[in-house]
């Protein structure tokens, strides 16, 4: 949804997100849109989840820098934070939602 900061990665020692992975990501995207235009007429709902960046191990200057890029002021929870839009995306609340990214990322993509 946005460009990656790279900055980010060189200030803390880390290998960048190579750009196949960000046209891999915008293609599942797209392929969300065609797919539910395609597919909606036979009941078949197609929504993708788009989550910002999960603490996972980065080195703490990258946490912190991550942290401070988000409007929420962290980065998301693995087993926690993704599941309201999963639950959401999988329930009747939804079955009026096709086509749709639901972004899950701390508010990250507002700042950019």
């Amino acid at each position: 949804l946005v460009g990656r900061d790279r900055r980010m990665y060189e200030h803390n020692n880390m290998a960048g997100q190579p750009v196949d992975y960000a046209a891999a990501k915008a293609g599942v995207i797209g392929l969300t849109k065609d797919l539910a235009g395609f597919l909606s007429p036979m009941g078949v709902y197609v929504n993708a989840i788009s989550p910002g960046g999960f603490e996972r191990g980065q080195p703490e200057g990258f946490v912190k820098d991550y942290s401070n890029s988000t409007p929420l002021g962290r980065m998301g929870r693995d087993e926690i934070d993704l599941k309201g839009a999963i639950l959401f995306l999988a329930s009747p609340a939804s079955d009026y939602v096709t086509g749709h990214n639901l972004v899950v990322d701390g508010g990250f993509c507002i700042w950019k």
